[in-house]
């Protein structure tokens, strides 16, 4: 642990927050900032959007459940761990839950929160829940949202590390889930 440094930066204020856009997924706002420690202000735009989980699913055999699918942002295919947006009223552990078993039909005996992370505190205001779900097995039948496409596949922690350092897993969401669980 790294010792507090009392000379630590000022916690900016908010001026105004003016929704510039909204989308399906997140929304677009302009706000007004002020720094209390010399009194800059200046507008900054962020990314408002729900609170999102990655589920690190094991299975009682100790592979990794993964899924491989189409990412419009990189137009490539992307490996990764299976989740997903946080419906709102939904609990992170439901959440997990629900994602896994919609995108790969395994459920799980035990599931917990081992990380919370920010994907992007630049810019976006959400959180990133990594859940570790044990003893999952394949259950139920996949349920897609409308515009999902995935396959499922399963791989040993040592698979898992391999597929990380060779970069064939590049979503930087999933490699630090994935560091998060190893470390």
């Amino acid at each position: 642990m790294r010792e507090i440094d009392k000379n630590q930066p000022a916690i900016w204020q908010q001026l105004s927050k003016e929704t510039l856009a909204e989308y399906k997924i997140f929304s677009v706002a302009r706000c007004e900032l002020k720094n209390p420690s010399n009194n800059k202000s200046g507008d900054f735009y962020i990314i408002d959007c729900n609170d999102w989980v990655q589920v690190i699913a094991e299975t009682s055999d100790d592979r990794i459940v993964m899924v491989n699918q189409y990412r419009f942002g990189s137009r490539k295919l992307s490996l990764e761990l299976p989740g997903g947006m946080v419906e709102h009223g939904e609990n992170v552990i439901e959440a997990a839950q629900r994602e896994l078993e919609e995108e790969t039909g395994f459920c799980g005996k035990s599931a917990g929160i081992i990380a919370t992370l920010y994907p992007n505190p630049a810019i976006q205001t959400n959180i990133l829940n990594v859940v570790l779900i044990k003893n999952c097995t394949k259950q139920k039948d996949t349920h897609f949202d409308e515009f999902e496409d995935l396959t499922t596949s399963l791989m040993t922690k040592q698979n898992l590390k391999k597929a990380v350092t060779s970069g064939e897993i590049s979503h930087c969401i999933t490699i630090a889930a994935i560091a998060k669980y190893i470390l």
